[in-house]
């Protein structure tokens, strides 16, 4: 009897599973030939701009990564190298950059391409008027706060280009991470487009880059497809001819995909099948911890959690080592530091003092702050606490909010596509938000920037401390390393004093590499340029077993 009954079970999963692949097939792109050189990797949502001084998220970079170069560029293993730039000398004092560009660099529809194009970049990209979310991130640039302020006009900005080969950069003070930084935040953008077509200049008919790839195709809640550029200054080394970036929001249905043959490349794995897909898919399944922290972010601006003493009891009572163990389950390492380990110059970190505390006694400690911030008996504390649509996500929201019960916190928990999500963060519509964030390059004012009042687009708890802003501040003007890291630990131990986020996690990404991808490396940035990829021909491709219902079919 118990036989029958599992056999039953068995058909009844095998039917789900073939519905679950019909049901996606209508929105996937074509699939490849064997023969062609073509990718289909997932993206963690639908992309809110092709304009690469415009994005902030990672469904945006990594399309702009393909479409785009800056002056430089990643390798293989995400180390920096030159990209438009054929090479760059510093000063003594580490305050000017000189870069030299590369012979004959084109656009893709052929014009050339030169220093004047940079320079010209620049400035759209401090323009007040361009409104560039993370422009602040190269405020080290000299006079780049004014200019992007609108104290100072947009020539102001220390950026030159004395001939056609050259472009220097004169920043404010010596900064370590601004190769780093030029890799994703400071690309080229056609002047001869942008200002024909304006707003519309990133249509598919309109948009000229200057990057591996060229925009093919756009079909919302399907994919962005591109397609190799023939101009790129080293098209002899890409392989690929094509590839698509389709949006998956919710990784289940990526596995589906996956398994059926639609996906190379899975970049989001739901966290309670991860035994199940060791066992399907072996190496395929990449694990690896990299800088980057999933943490909460609290309104500081207004509501309940405007009080540090709430902030603290909220985070306090939250049990992360129980999140990362029956939850995430791919080995995150539970985070009490605004910064993860990893970065460099930074020996010693400001983390928050209950880390070594029991549980119950910060839940002693949590329940005298609250009751000091006049909630409790009779004046429960309630929150809306938004998570984007994610099994993990919602998952660790429920856990969170059955922890703060013992509080006798209440939680709305409000759900919605990452888009939507990512647009009530910046208008500061939550009490509590899941946030993320991965090293935009490895020094730690990459962290700490998230609470940077003068970077709003990147400070969604809207903290704003002027001792901790003069903290940043010194570090950014000291050329002593050791005294700059001292700074940073100063700023990290106020904000984990204060809480204006919660750190839960370390991030450890997830994906499903099919073995018909070739060339891709892991590292601990997590940065991996679609133009080092290939193919191999899937005749003599064999995935490993999978499960009866869901039979491997690749292109």
């Amino acid at each position: 009897m118990q036989r029958g009954c599992r056999l039953t079970l068995r058909r009844q999963g095998v039917l789900l599973a073939a519905l679950a692949v019909l049901s996606v097939l209508s929105d996937v792109a074509p699939l490849a030939q064997a023969s062609e050189q073509v990718i289909r990797r997932s993206t963690t949502g639908e992309p809110q701009s092709l304009d690469p001084q415009i994005w902030t998220y990672g469904q945006d970079g990594n399309i702009a990564q393909d479409l785009f170069q800056g002056l430089t560029t990643l390798d293989p293993d995400a180390n920096t190298v030159p990209g438009q730039a054929e090479s760059w000398t510093v000063s003594s004092d580490g305050r000017e950059y000189r870069f030299r560009l590369r012979a004959g660099l084109r656009w893709s529809d052929g014009t050339p391409l030169s220093s004047e194009d940079f320079l010209w970049s620049f400035r759209r990209l401090f323009d007040p008027r361009t409104a560039s979310p993370a422009v602040s991130l190269l405020y080290v640039i000299r006079n780049g706060r004014r200019v992007n302020t609108g104290e100072l006009p947009v020539n102001a900005l220390g950026v030159r280009a004395p001939d056609p080969q050259t472009v220097i950069i004169e920043l404010e003070h010596p900064a370590p991470y601004l190769l780093d930084l030029l890799v994703h935040r400071a690309f080229p953008v056609p002047r001869h487009v942008v200002e024909r077509y304006g707003r519309e200049w990133t249509r598919p008919e309109n948009i000229v880059s200057n990057g591996p790839f060229l925009l093919d195709e756009w079909r919302p809640s399907s994919h962005v497809r591109l397609k190799k550029n023939p101009r790129f200054h080293a098209a002899s080394s890409v392989k690929l001819e094509a590839i698509y970036h389709v949006p998956v929001e919710d990784p289940s249905r990526g596995v589906v995909r996956y398994r059926a043959g639609e996906l190379d490349i899975l970049v989001t794995l739901p966290s309670e099948q991860l035994n199940q897909l060791r066992k399907d898919f072996g190496a395929q399944l990449r694990l690896r911890e990299q800088i980057g922290l999933e943490y909460l972010a609290f309104n500081t601006r207004r509501g309940p959690t405007a009080d540090p003493r709430v902030r603290r009891a909220l985070s306090m009572a939250i049990d992360r080592e129980r999140i990362v163990e029956r939850i995430t389950r791919a080995g995150e390492p539970p985070a009490y530091c605004l910064v993860p380990l990893g970065v460099v110059n930074y020996p010693a970190r400001g983390c928050a003092d209950f880390e070594r505390w029991s549980m119950q006694e910060r839940l002693r400690r949590a329940k005298d702050l609250l009751r000091a911030a006049g909630f409790g008996d009779g004046n429960a504390l309630t929150l809306r606490f938004r998570v984007n649509n994610s099994d993990t996500q919602k998952r660790i929201a429920l856990a969170v909010s059955a922890m703060w019960q013992a509080l006798g916190v209440r939680t709305q928990i409000i759900g919605a596509d990452l888009k939507s999500h990512q647009q009530a963060l910046q208008q500061g519509d939550f009490d509590v938000a899941r946030g993320v964030w991965y090293a935009e390059d490895r020094d730690a004012l990459s962290f700490l920037r998230l609470l940077d009042a003068r970077s709003p687009s990147l400070n969604i708890s809207g903290f704003d401390d002027l001792a901790y802003q003069r903290l940043l501040d010194q570090a950014d003007g000291s050329a002593d390393l050791a005294q700059r890291a001292n700074f940073m630990q100063a700023a990290e131990a106020l904000a984990m004093r204060e809480q204006p986020l919660a750190p839960i996690h370390v991030y450890v990404s997830r994906r499903l590499i099919s073995p018909r991808v070739r060339g891709w490396q892991d590292n601990v940035r997590g940065l991996h340029l679609n133009r080092y990829l290939s193919v191999q021909s899937t005749s003599s491709i064999h995935s490993p077993a999978a499960p009866e219902s869901t039979p491997a079919r690749r292109p």
